[in-house]
């Protein structure tokens, strides 16, 4: 491991071989993970379970033995608080609670070391930190786009975390929080959709001009825009959102960093993630003393290119020669 790093792959990258592909299973996607030479995974258990969130024993066993055929190993487990899950209220505190048990149960069974959560209230943290402690399983709150670092929800998540004294409770954040500029496949994916470039070009330009989501939206009807256009509009103002990358937020969370999900598009020929300032990254991850996993996301599968195998092998290598890079500049300062 270079720098006390090591890395994993989630499951989630071969999202379009899953969905599209009756046939494809864990068989394929472990078979990739030996080729890779990766041993550790995060499963999604939302997307791959049948029974989620109350896996059947016999998924968890064939799982279970499946990982030992092709020598690898579940280090975490994709959970998350469905929100939405009861249409008449508002999730309560202890139907949270019953939430993050059952993430805990599965990635117990599943011998996860990690959980990778989302939704979990801020007022939550300290009682969540010792269900964790119970299971000996260590929760990773998720730092997530349209989220930044240096958001006053995510400070308050990082003070209530200090705050519980606890081990067993942290971050990971996803490297989608430092999309700096629309991946060129995105902008062309809205272009294949009859999106008008021009008008596309405007949303991108004006996207931190002072424009709300509603505000742009009724500029673009203006403009002629439709619907393709409204789409861009909501995935650039919310999950695909970008902006100059929160550095110095970046450096608030690396202390109570747990993992790191190695969010990416597109990686091009050259072996570089356009979008996303990686070399910086990294840099500040080696530089606070970080030894741990970086776990692989692949995202890509929203362009339909079905190139999970190359993408996330190109990922991989683009990370181990950043911080060979970075090993060389240390020793050559020593």
């Amino acid at each position: 491991m270079q720098h006390d790093i090591d890395f994993g792959v989630s499951l989630y990258g071969f999202t379009q071989q899953w969905c599209e592909n009756k046939d494809y299973g864990f068989d394929d996607m472990f078979k990739e993970l030996n080729r890779l030479g990766i041993k550790k995974f995060e499963i999604v258990g939302s997307q791959m379970f049948n029974n989620y969130p109350n896996p059947t024993e016999e998924e968890i066993n064939h799982l279970l033995a499946l990982c030992k055929k092709y020598d690898v190993e579940p280090f975490s487990y994709g959970g998350g608080i469905d929100a939405g899950k009861y249409s008449d209220h508002d999730m309560t505190d202890q139907e949270i609670i019953a939430e993050v048990t059952f993430e805990l149960m599965t990635a117990y069974k599943l011998g996860c070391k990690y959980i990778r959560g989302f939704g979990i209230p801020t007022h939550l943290v300290k009682e969540v930190a010792r269900f964790a402690e119970f299971y000996n399983i260590k929760i990773a709150i998720e730092v997530h786009a349209p989220s930044r670092p240096s958001d006053p929800k995510v400070q308050e998540l990082i003070q209530q975390i200090k705050e519980s004294g606890s081990s067993f409770i942290g971050l990971v954040p996803d490297f989608g929080c430092f999309v700096e500029r629309p991946n060129p496949f995105v902008l062309q994916r809205y272009i294949g959709l009859g999106a008008n470039e021009a008008i596309l070009n405007f949303i991108v330009e004006n996207r931190h001009n002072g424009y709300t989501e509603e505000s742009i939206w009724q500029k673009v009807q203006e403009m002629g825009g439709g619907q393709t256009e409204k789409l861009a509009i909501s995935e650039l103002f919310g999950y695909l959102s970008f902006a100059p990358a929160d550095l110095e937020g970046f450096k608030s969370l690396l202390p109570w960093c747990l993992y790191f999900h190695g969010k990416f598009y597109h990686i091009d020929e050259n072996g570089v993630e356009t979008t996303i300032p990686y070399q910086q990254l990294l840099k500040l991850i080696v530089e606070s003393g970080f030894k741990g996993v970086i776990m692989t996301e692949y995202e890509g599968h929203c362009f339909y290119l079905n190139d999970a195998p190359e993408q996330i092998k190109r990922h991989l290598q683009m990370e181990r020669n950043i911080l060979s890079q970075l090993e060389v500049k240390r020793i050559s300062t020593v």
